[in-house]
């Protein structure tokens, strides 16, 4: 009775552990996944312990409906750097491309917890799949409203360049003249400053450096020095590299005539009004410098008049045309 009863309990047994064992067989074929080891010498994970991990947590994980999902570990050594040992897990999708590696560092590591890694890299693969499957499709991006049609506006005015600006304001130069016909050349001093945007005022001062001579009959002569004053109202035109002005004119000389070869010499004083225009340009050349020449044409309007022995000397031009070159501070 006893035999009887202890061979139906291994009967029993063997029936519960061969339906056990197929259940297993039909998971892992119906899992669809397989893991190996490159290393089937080293014990450091087992393969046995590293499945039972990775089916913990992969467990009946279904990617896409495909089947043949392979793993591979293998147990790698570096000759230099630390740490020098490692796992290098791979995985191949079931068309057999290299979907995933990664080198696991064994650096005090036990082999337990090297297999619980390898099922932990697994899993976060897998799970990270299902999530972009499951993933709803994005909706394609509005196009923006086209914008509203704006007002045409003026065009700005041109800013005025760093160079004219610098020209803007007060400026002082000392400038060299000559004037025609009578071929006079002057020394002066000349101030400008601007009047609104677009007018400047101008003033100026020159001194004749050779005097005005002229000989009458009887070995008479005359000789006179000059000295001259000028105002400018003119118009502005800022240049890219600099400052030109054009506007009307007004001068006064002063003319001190002294006799010489009479009995008694004479000094005599005289004034000659002008009006005309002036054209120019002014280029700076450093920050605190800058070069300016003019050109001008002035008509006589009126002189006072100078005699020798009843004959006129030294008779004024009605028409007079200079020309300077300056060199001034802003």
């Amino acid at each position: 009775m006893n035999r009887e009863h202890v061979r139906g309990r291994l009967l029993v047994a063997l029936l519960a552990g061969g339906l056990l064992s197929s259940r297993v067989v039909r998971a892992e074929e119906t899992s669809g996944f397989t893991l190996e080891t490159g290393s089937p010498d080293a014990l450091c994970p087992a393969l046995e312990v590293t499945r039972e991990a990775v089916t913990r947590r992969l467990g009946s994980l279904v990617v896409d409906g495909r089947k043949g999902w392979r793993a591979r570990y293998t147990i790698g050594h570096a000759p230099f750097g630390n740490p020098r040992d490692f796992v290098r897990l791979e995985l191949f999708s079931p068309e057999g491309r290299v979907e995933l590696v990664r080198d696991l560092p064994m650096e005090g590591e036990s082999c337990r917890t090297m297999a619980e890694v390898i099922a932990l890299v697994l899993d976060r693969y897998f799970r990270g799949l299902v999530a972009d499957d499951q993933r709803p499709d994005e909706p394609a991006p509005s196009t923006p409203p086209e914008p509203a049609p704006q007002p045409s506006r003026p065009p700005a005015a041109r800013p005025i360049a760093a160079a004219d600006r610098t020209v803007w304001g007060s400026r002082l130069a000392l400038e060299y003249a000559v004037s025609h016909p009578a071929a006079l050349p002057w020394l002066g001093v000349r101030g400008s400053t601007a009047v609104g945007s677009r007018l400047e005022l101008a003033l100026g001062l020159r001194l004749a450096l050779t005097p005005l001579q002229e000989r009458a009959r009887g070995g008479a002569s005359v000789e006179a020095r000059a000295a001259a004053a000028r105002a400018l109202v003119a118009w502005r035109l800022p240049l890219p590299l600099g400052l030109a002005h054009l506007g009307p004119v007004a001068s006064v000389v002063m003319e001190q005539a002294t006799t010489q070869g009479l009995a008694t010499s004479n000094d005599r004083a005289r004034a000659l009004w002008s009006a005309g225009f002036e054209s120019g340009y002014v280029a700076p050349v450093s920050r605190s410098l800058f070069v300016q020449t003019t050109i001008s044409a002035e008509f006589l309007a009126g002189s006072g008049r100078l005699f020798i022995q009843n004959q006129e000397v030294l008779a004024p031009h009605w028409l007079t045309v200079s020309w300077s070159l300056g060199l001034g501070y802003y």
